[in-house]
């Protein structure tokens, strides 16, 4: 928050005062105070808005800082990076982002705000009422978790304000989908909603955090059709009963059963050798998994990300060769736009 001093004249009694023009951080139009008695006059004269006006030309946020402006414009609050709840929120993210944790820089976090108008605030009413609802229905536990949710900027506003649609639908091929519905993903498992993130015009990617009511889970199996539940007693679908990392919301519950409440903006970065597990190899040109990803990460749509990590998770689990994987990475990726990865880069090192 600024406050500029300005001397002025007012405009109907002609006294010499002080107009003080507070700014804030996050908006681009300033509110006013003054300190003569025909504020209300002065405030509607042409001349004083003619001056708000050339203020306001002139302090035109910077390019970088117009999507926090469009953000809180749209009913977002501006976390504060010191705050408790940024850290627990930022660090949660790291942490699910497993070998990605070192190679993402978390920029920014906004808050729904659910007064910001009556719609808005009658989804969260209604949210609530469905908790208690299933509550009961679950013998009082709704099973509320937090999960992720990656999508474009433009996509995780619409659903901000408007919750989430039918074309909210999952970024995987077929085969990869559990079940016909919203999938989001565990809160321990920020990686898989960071593949489906799209990069905006500033670079930045951006997820939503939002909390579901999960009530009674079922296994649903990749690659299925299933669009409800299978009987009354279930609510929602997971992927794998006792390590969930996949939810499903049947598209009967977008509305009632999911509440968005944070996003959070990142950016990947390339990790320096110290960063970077794993022997060096000289005389040849490699590039870490983390680098490789962070490079092909603005080429390579949603589902492609979504491929390569499956990909990664196989290898590491041992259950297909080193030569395999890295064929399955060629197919995935293109040798052109994998040639280019590693030529570019500025380290030399031994795909992991």
């Amino acid at each position: 928050m600024f406050v500029h001093v300005f001397p002025r004249q007012c405009l109907v009694c002609g006294v010499f005062d002080v107009l003080l023009v507070v700014t804030s951080f996050h908006f681009s139009m300033p509110s006013t105070k003054y300190a003569c008695k025909c504020d209300y006059d002065a405030i509607e004269s042409s001349n004083f808005q003619r001056f708000i006006t050339a203020y306001t030309s002139m302090h035109t946020p910077p390019k970088e800082m117009q999507p926090i402006d469009n953000l809180v414009r749209k009913g977002l609050m501006n976390v504060e990076e010191g705050n408790e709840e940024y850290q627990f929120i930022k660090n949660g993210f790291l942490n699910g982002m497993g070998f990605m944790g070192h190679a993402t820089n978390v920029m920014a976090l906004y808050k729904n705000n659910v007064a910001f108008n009556l719609t808005r605030q009658a989804r969260w009413d209604s949210f609530k009422i469905f908790y208690k609802a299933v509550a009961i229905k679950c013998g009082g536990d709704a099973n509320v978790r937090y999960a992720w949710y990656g999508a474009s900027l433009d996509e995780l506003i619409e659903i901000v304000s408007f919750g989430f649609s039918g074309c909210n639908k999952n970024h995987d091929d077929d085969d990869e989908c559990h079940g016909v519905g919203i999938s989001l993903f565990s809160a321990n498992c920020s990686i898989d909603s960071a593949m489906s993130t799209v990069a905006d015009e500033h670079g930045l990617r951006h997820v939503l955090l939002c909390k579901v009511i999960l009530g009674k889970v079922e296994a649903v199996p990749a690659g299925s059709k299933q669009s409800q539940p299978i009987s009354k007693q279930y609510d929602t679908g997971v992927d794998d009963v006792s390590a969930p990392r996949r939810h499903i919301i049947w598209t009967a519950f977008m509305h009632s059963h999911i509440h968005p409440d944070y996003i959070l903006s990142f950016k990947y970065n390339y990790m320096k050798d110290q960063q970077i597990c794993g022997p060096l190899k000289p005389q040849s040109q490699y590039v870490s998994f983390p680098n490789l990803v962070a490079g092909v990460s603005n080429h390579l749509k949603p589902s492609q990300m979504s491929l390569l990590l499956k990909s990664y998770r196989i290898y590491k689990e041992q259950k297909t060769s080193r030569e395999q994987w890295i064929n399955k990475v060629r197919l995935i990726v293109g040798d052109r736009l994998l040639h280019s990865v590693i030529t570019g880069s500025s380290h030399s090192v031994q795909l992991l």
